[in-house]
Order: structure tokens, then C-alpha cells, then sequence
């Protein structure tokens, strides 16, 4: 059954935890849900569901829906008939608003790739919520990377994080290749990242890349 607004935090505390209850709870919580209860609830999700989290925190109760659409390209040389040339990635968090969920935020990217080859993807196991600051506000953080080259070549890659209306993000390529042969790999921090306050979010930024930067 889907959680009314008026379930406190802890109580939404004890019905996450699979274990006995904890004397305290955490300031942010979080659970993964399907996309049956994404239907329930009526918050679409536009393609491929990739990850759905609910997730309470000192803003109340959220939504995050994180998905990915392929299609046809709309550009003029597009390939008539092949429906993958367009991947369209969107991660969304919705906020309950009594009786309605409404969209916070969304990170949105287009990769709009004809006749050449092109790709997409997601990396879903390193897509967290934190609370490394210990404000009581979740950090959604979402890495992703994307193709489009006549070549082999290094996917662009970019670890975006938000949390409330802040955004940080680490930006560059995937590194390719072995020995002397390799390249890319470049990596460039969002300016604010270098503000002393905001070092922990760096540093779980520079953690997340790490983990997803080299093609395998």
C-alpha cells in the first residue's frame, strides 16, 4: 500500500527496516520500489525504467525515477526504420504535494547520434542516496555515459549529483585502451567543488567516476 504524507519518518523508518527496530533512525532513508508502485502512485515513467527509489528526508517524502528511452532520430539524415539512434536519459525526483507527486528536479540528457554508431547507458549500481553533509537532505547522485563516434573512441562521460536545488557535477571521458594505447579519461569538476564546504561531495564525485570511468 502506498505511504500516506502523514506517516512520520520513523515510522517509515521501522517499515523500511527489515530487521529489528533500531532505537534511532537516520536522518535520510531510502528503499528501492517497482514500477508497479510507480503506477499506483501515477508518476510516469517515460522508457526503460533503470532505478526507482522512494526516499524520506527532512523535505518529507520523495519519488526518484530514473529511466531511459531509445528511438528514432529526428534529424534529417536519419536512418529510416532503425528506432535506436536517439537515446533520451531522465532522472526525475518527485516530492509529495498532499494528495500529488510534483516534479523537483530533473537531469535530462539527449544523445541524438544518426548513421554513425552511438550508445547509452546508465551505470545503475552507482547511483546513490547520501547524506554526506549531514543536513538531513538526501544527495541523489546519478552517473551516465554516451556515444557518438564512426570510431573507437572514449564515451563522454558525466557523474551528476543533486540534492535540492543544488547541482554538482564531474565531467570528462572513459578511458580506453590498455598499455601505450590508451586514451581519454579526462576528468573536470564543476567550479563549486573547490569551495571548502562542498569537499565532500568531491570526493564521493571523484569515488563514483572511479568506479565507472574505464571501458571495460
Amino acid at each position: 500500500m502506498p505511504i500516506k504524507s502523514a506517516v512520520s519518518l520513523l515510522s517509515l523508518c521501522l517499515l523500511l527496516s527489515s530487521a529489528a527496530p533500531l532505537p534511532a533512525c537516520a536522518a535520510v532513508e531510502h528503499a528501492p520500489v517497482t514500477a508497479a508502485f510507480l503506477k499506483t502512485e501515477r508518476i510516469a515513467v517515460p522508457g526503460k525504467l533503470v532505478n526507482a527509489a522512494r526516499i524520506v528526508d527532512a523535505g518529507g517524502e520523495h519519488i526518484l525515477v530514473v529511466s531511459m528511452r531509445t528511438g528514432a532520430s529526428t534529424a534529417d539524415n536519419a536512418t529510416p526504420g532503425n528506432d535506436e539512434e536517439r537515446y533520451e536519459l531522465s532522472a526525475s525526483l518527485y516530492a509529495r504535494k498532499a494528495n500529488r507527486w510534483a516534479r523537483e528536479w530533473l537531469i535530462e540528457e539527449v544523445n541524438d547520434c544518426p548513421i554513425i554508431d552511438s550508445s547509452a547507458n546508465f551505470f545503475p549500481k552507482y547511483i546513490t542516496i547520501t547524506d554526506l553533509d549531514q543536513n538531513g537532505i538526501a544527495e541523489v547522485t546519478v552517473p551516465y555515459k554516451y556515444f557518438c563516434n564512426g570510431g573507437v573512441d572514449s564515451s563522454t562521460l558525466k557523474v551528476i549529483m543533486r540534492q535540492g536545488a543544488q547541482k554538482f557535477a564531474a565531467r570528462g571521458q572513459t578511458l580506453v585502451g590498455t598499455g601505450d594505447t590508451r586514451f581519454g579519461g579526462e576528468l573536470v569538476f564543476d567550479p563549486s567543488l573547490s569551495r571548502k564546504e562542498n569537499a565532500v561531495f568531491k570526493a564521493h564525485l571523484q569515488f563514483i567516476r572511479d568506479k565507472v570511468y574505464i571501458e571495460r
